[in-house]
């Protein structure tokens, strides 16, 4: 195997293909990647039975053939190559890397135990990449991080004909976004294939999020492609014109969420995102993140509260659009920001209630506009200290 390519563009595949080589693998061939070269294309896989990453570049290949390099090392050695050619050769039992002056020489592992991959399922659909990339990212912070309820460590995935419906929760905060989707294909034998496939599906939150970030669609598609297997299959695969990953799904019934939302609220509030946001970080310097805010609601506007050891506190006043009773609430201050994250708006209308009742946040694109109905926030409130 012997090939020539540039250094950008080999080190972005070999960091994407790599991210499921790991070191600690139990099979000591699947902390490699596989590096395929023929027909002027030169094709990056990293395997861990959990997931599969597949990127395919171009390439001047000199002579085909195919290796397994240590994973992590390969694509860290790239990495720090400056930009230009850099050539890659198999040399008996190890793979050369040359960039001008600089070389580099690495034992390679055995082709004989690496697993085959589980075959990708075929797309179903289509959804903008950048807006994927940034509800996943979003979602998988409020995706439950213990495994105590292994499906609210996962990301739901609901596919309609033009919706793609994203859920996470970790039983305090709700989140659903809806992503614009189309469905493929429209020949009436495919159709009848794909109605076997599940509509809906739950993706390890984290893994999911990390794969739209890294599947960086091309500037002539800005679509990803999903594909759902059989039932018996449980993989979902997710693919650009260069990239493919392979992800197993959880297991499990994913709680009906739905009918959680609250529909009625002792009073609202719409504010901008950005001041709202800025007020929340500010008070919480003298607590932190993870402590409570208060939040109380006048007639024209609400005050941002914490407060800390000691004497420490803190107050902000935001003029905002109000309605309903004069009220305070007490929520943890990164349930707040966080569902400010989710919503991706300019404002947002919050509506609460007294006592434990859960409040809801919605996106709004104007402070007179109407609430957007693709994304909304479920939040529970804390408990306020007693005084006296």
């Amino acid at each position: 195997m012997r090939f020539a390519s540039d250094v950008d563009q080999l080190s972005a595949a070999a960091a994407f293909a790599a991210r499921h080589a790991t070191g600690a693998a139990a099979i000591p061939a699947l902390s490699g990647v596989r590096v395929q070269a023929e027909n002027d294309v030169v094709r990056l896989t990293g395997y861990d039975y959990e997931a599969s990453s597949v990127v395919t570049i171009e390439a001047k290949v000199e002579e085909p053939g195919e290796r397994l390099a240590p994973g992590r090392v390969f694509a860290e050695i790239l990495r720090s190559l400056p930009s230009g050619p850099v050539e890659v050769a198999s040399v008996g039992g190890s793979v050369e890397i040359a960039a001008g002056p600089i070389e580099f020489a690495l034992p390679t592992l055995s082709m004989d135990d690496y697993p085959e991959l589980p075959s990708p399922p075929e797309p179903i659909g289509e959804v903008d990449g950048a807006a994927l990339a940034v509800t996943t990212a979003a979602l998988s912070r409020i995706a439950l991080r213990e495994d105590v309820i292994p499906v609210l460590s996962g990301i739901h995935l609901e596919f309609g004909a033009e919706t793609l419906t994203l859920t996470a929760s970790d039983r305090f905060r709700i989140a659903m976004r809806e992503l614009s989707w189309s469905e493929v294909p429209t020949d009436s034998s495919a159709l009848e294939l794909f109605s076997s496939r599940p509509t809906e599906v739950i993706v390890p939150a984290r893994m999911l999020a990390d794969t739209t970030r890294h599947l960086r669609p091309t500037e002539s598609t800005d679509a990803v492609r999903i594909g759902v297997g059989e039932a018996d299959q449980s993989l979902i695969s997710l693919a650009t014109s260069e990239r493919l990953s392979v992800l197993r799904l959880l297991d499990g019934k994913y709680p009906p969420f739905r009918s959680k939302v609250p529909t009625s609220f002792a009073g609202s509030v719409v504010v901008a995102v950005d001041e709202f946001r800025a007020a929340l970080k500010r008070v919480c310097i003298v607590a932190d993140r993870y402590a409570a805010v208060t939040l109380t609601f006048d007639s024209d506007g609400i005050v941002v509260g914490a407060a800390g050891d000691v004497d420490a506190r803190g107050r902000e006043f935001l003029a905002a659009q109000c309605e309903g009773e004069r009220a305070t609430v007490g929520f943890n201050a990164s349930y707040l920001l966080d569902g400010l994250d989710v919503l991706d708006s300019p404002y947002v209308r919050l509506a609460f209630n007294t006592g434990m009742q859960p409040a809801l946040l919605t996106p709004r694109d104007a402070l007179d506009g109407d609430d957007r109905s693709d994304i909304l926030y479920v939040v529970m409130p804390r408990r306020l200290p007693t005084t006296g």
